[in-house]
């Protein structure tokens, strides 16, 4: 006779028996066992300190929170695991036991909570300046090779000045130092993509301010997110010794040919009294004298803004000194001579261009005419 057959339903238990049966636990009596984890909730920045209460817990086990590796896991006992979580997606996961192998879960024992996204206000800069050494010098201006000292006022806040990055830049010309406050060395010539006028040709200096921060993604992970804010000034660059030079030298080339007095000066500004001084002489020598040759050399210009120039420490912010050789007759007797010296021609900054300001002469010779004179 045949044995009879196990019942459906004593195969089914047999089965279950064998594979764990339907709860959520360990495979075996020594598996670590998982029932509660304090607190269940935390930041998805993770850094929470955490304690798994169970059982079986062993020196050397494992947590794993939400798949992630928790660190400083630390087994008090055999029932108290303390860990910390790490940074995971917000949303409820398992918290998981593991040692030699063998390991016990609790089923979304843990919950990560997504922090709120970090507001963040730009940098501000609320003040640019550049500016040369010359006492007199006006704000913005700048001489070709001229080194200026550039500066902003910068604020932010949420992080220290000290904690941006500032980056300076240029149309033209280089930086030297960092931080709010630089220097800016002017090109050797003017910029090719200008037209120059008396009014110089425009440069502008940028200051880039940019500031990091932390925030969290939209799943609550940490990210890092950049504002940025700009300003910018304007320098109006100058040929200087090209532009004072050049009308200091077609001064003396208008005088020489006697022309109508107040064409002569017509590039003296009327805030210098010597431009007044300077017409009077003009009238008188066209009146007195013939200048029948001169030769005008070429001007050596200097531009400081110290507010004088050396012969008779009269005003002016650049300096020509100009060689001249006049041949003239005196009208009047119909005497010849010959003046040689150096024509001074002073000029000062004033409305956003050069100026002539005054012209003295400081002769070397004058053979055989005198009062002639400039």
């Amino acid at each position: 006779m045949r044995p009879a057959l196990p019942s459906l339903g004593l195969l089914m238990t047999l089965l279950l028996g064998a594979c764990g049966g339907p709860g959520v636990g360990p495979s075996s009596p020594t598996a670590p066992r998982v029932t509660s984890v304090s607190p269940a909730s935390g930041t998805t920045l993770g850094g929470t300190v955490v304690t798994l209460t169970g059982a079986n817990f062993s020196a050397g086990s494992a947590v794993t929170v939400g798949g992630a590796a928790a660190t400083q896991v630390t087994v008090v006992s055999p029932t108290s695991i303390a860990a910390t979580t790490p940074q995971h997606a917000a949303g409820a996961v398992d918290v998981v036991v593991t040692f030699n192998g063998q390991s016990g879960s609790l089923a979304g024992g843990y919950t990560f909570v997504a922090p709120a996204a970090t507001s963040n206000a730009p940098p501000v800069v609320s003040a640019m300046s550049a500016r040369g050494s010359g006492p007199r010098e006006p704000a913005q201006f700048a001489s070709l090779d001229e080194v200026l000292n550039v500066s902003a006022t910068v604020s932010d806040v949420e992080t220290p000045v000290s904690q941006l990055t500032l980056a300076w830049s240029a149309d033209a010309g280089t930086f030297a130092g960092s931080g709010t406050a630089v220097t800016w060395k002017a090109p050797h010539t003017l910029p090719t993509r200008t037209t120059a006028t008396s009014t110089g040709a425009p440069v502008t200096i940028t200051l880039t301010v940019t500031e990091r921060y932390a925030t969290t993604d939209a799943s609550g992970l940490p990210v890092t997110l950049e504002n940025q804010t700009r300003g910018d000034t304007t320098v109006r660059l100058h040929d200087s010794v090209k532009e004072v030079g050049d009308m200091a030298y077609q001064f003396l080339i208008d005088f020489s040919t006697h022309l109508d007095p107040p064409w002569v000066v017509r590039n003296f500004t009327d805030s210098c009294p010597g431009k007044a001084a300077e017409q009077g002489d003009v009238e008188r020598n066209n009146r007195d004298f013939l200048i029948t040759s001169y030769s005008i050399g070429t001007p050596d210009t200097t531009v400081g803004f110290t507010g004088t120039c050396p012969f008779r420490g009269v005003l002016g912010d650049a300096c020509a000194q100009v060689p001249v050789e006049w041949h003239s007759t005196r009208k009047a007797t119909g005497e010849r001579g010959v003046t040689k010296g150096i024509d001074q021609v002073t000029a000062v900054f004033a409305n956003d261009r050069w100026w002539l300001c005054a012209s003295d002469f400081n002769p070397t010779s004058s053979l055989g005419l005198s009062g002639f004179m400039r």
